[in-house]
């Protein structure tokens, strides 16, 4: 790292010389110090970069000054060096924060490797600290925008959970942001510098979901041939986010729910459980009490997952709302674009506003950006939205129309209808099923009944 400045505080002065003399020569700046208190005097004109410090010095030692150093500059990383090399005293600096510890002998090309290896993992901190920085300003509350009366109470009570330990239930129509309230709560809570780890249940075929949830050791399978950690491990001090909680088979849960209740996991093939530190926040677009109703989904399971419910209304129920998010993903597709934003027509201004909307929040941001890059002469048209946006009801008309016209069956209807739907959410067989209002199952059944020709069209699409 050319150019950072090192600090050097060692009371043989050849010594001193010399390391400045190799460090210059790589490309840094450095400062020299021949006592611990001469250093932080120096500390109060100049920050440097990275500090090595002999351990044994007069008046203060090289222990004492790392952990003064330390108070005073948390993040900047430190090296011990030592004629007296032992496993003791190299142990006590690294418990005192240094970053490396050198037994003195040591060649230039050593102590350019630790140097260097210092200053590299400080600016990767610094780099992952920015990026979390920005994680945290793209995904705060204050960037959800709503006025409706039911959202905006949704935001206030993730706010007031943020910092507990309480386990949250999100539901919502598919689309509606669980998972931006989700990731919201875990970037306003303390956990926000831990990993937030999103889980699709629904995603994970069953065989898999308990060795994907939990880990699993060498040997617990024919083709475990190295150990594998699991995702409660993954977002160990952060949040775990299981979206389509719904959809988690029945004979993992109770396992799911020993993992809660005792914040301890156990990796499949092993015997030995491992504690874990792991906020859950659980998310799901269908009726989870009509689910245990049904005896789909564990009564037990829920009262633990739903400790703190939120609810997050449907965009067609949001009309206040429209105009801001509007306004806010139009200004979001033409940075994406690298364009400037383009006006929004009367008429298609219209046109958004009264659609209804049954892909949510999510369709709407797709809508935008699909016409933001179709615009022309830095304007949107109602050309440049989606038929069933501009006109609804006459699209509808049409279809039925021409289905009449090829004296279509009901049942062929349908399949034609599946296969739209699918086409609109880009294959997707959740979202699907959530706006045709069936259960994954019955949407598999529709598309297994189809000519072979029509179910290849859309079993290339996603889960």
């Amino acid at each position: 790292m050319a150019q950072a400045t090192i600090l050097i505080v060692e009371d043989d002065a050849e010594m001193a010389s010399t390391l400045c003399d190799i460090l210059r020569d790589a490309g840094y700046r450095t400062l020299s110090a021949h006592a611990g208190a001469e250093a932080l005097d120096m500390l109060s004109q100049d920050e440097p970069d990275l500090l090595i410090s002999d351990l044994r010095m007069s008046g203060m030692n090289g222990h004492q000054l790392l952990t003064e150093f330390k108070r005073r500059n948390p993040s900047t990383p430190a090296i011990i060096i030592t004629a007296f090399g032992s496993i003791e005293n190299a142990v006590d600096s690294m418990k005192l924060g240094a970053t490396d510890y050198l037994t003195k002998p040591f060649g230039n090309d050593e102590l350019l490797l630790v140097v260097g290896r210092a200053l590299e993992n400080r600016q990767l901190r610094r780099e992952l600290s920015r990026l979390r920085g920005e994680l945290a300003r793209s995904y705060g509350l204050p960037n959800i925008i709503a006025s409706n009366p039911r959202m905006v109470g949704a935001i206030e009570k993730i706010r007031q959970v943020a910092d507990t330990s309480a386990s949250v239930l999100i539901t919502g129509e598919s689309g509606t942001g669980k998972e931006l309230l989700a990731r919201a709560l875990h970037f306003g809570s303390a956990r926000r510098d831990a990993p937030f780890v999103p889980v699709n249940c629904a995603a994970i075929p069953e065989n898999l979901i308990e060795s994907e949830m939990f880990g699993y050791v060498r040997g617990a399978f024919t083709d475990a041939r190295s150990a594998k950690t699991g995702l409660f491990q993954a977002a160990e001090g952060g949040t775990l986010f299981l979206d389509e909680i719904g959809e988690m088979p029945m004979a993992l849960q109770p396992k799911l729910l020993r993992a809660l209740e005792d914040k301890r996991i156990r990796p499949l093939g092993s015997t030995v459980e491992s504690p874990v530190n792991v906020r859950i926040v659980a998310a799901s677009n269908m009726d989870l009490e009509r689910a245990l109703a049904e005896g789909k989904f564990r009564a037990d399971l829920y009262y633990r997952l739903s400790m703190i419910a939120v609810d997050i209304p449907p965009l067609r129920e949001r009309p206040e709302d429209l105009p801001l998010l509007i306004h806010h993903f139009l200004a979001r597709a033409a940075a994406e674009c690298g364009r400037e934003a383009p006006a929004l027509a009367s008429e298609a201004n219209n046109c958004l506003l009264r659609y209804g909307w049954p892909g949510n929040v999510r369709e709407l941001a797709n809508v935008i950006h699909s016409a933001v890059i179709l615009s022309r002469n830095n304007q949107i048209t109602v050309a440049d939205v989606p038929p069933r946006v501009s006109g609804a009801h006459n699209f509808a008309s049409s279809l039925l129309s021409e289905a009449a016209a090829r004296r279509l069956s009901l049942a062929e209807i349908e399949r034609e209808y599946v296969r739209l739907v699918l086409a609109q959410v880009m294959g997707n067989k959740t979202e699907a099923a959530s706006i045709l209002q069936i259960d994954r199952k019955t949407l598999y059944r529709k598309l297994e009944s189809e000519s072979p020709g029509a179910s290849d069209a859309v079993s290339s699409g996603g889960n």
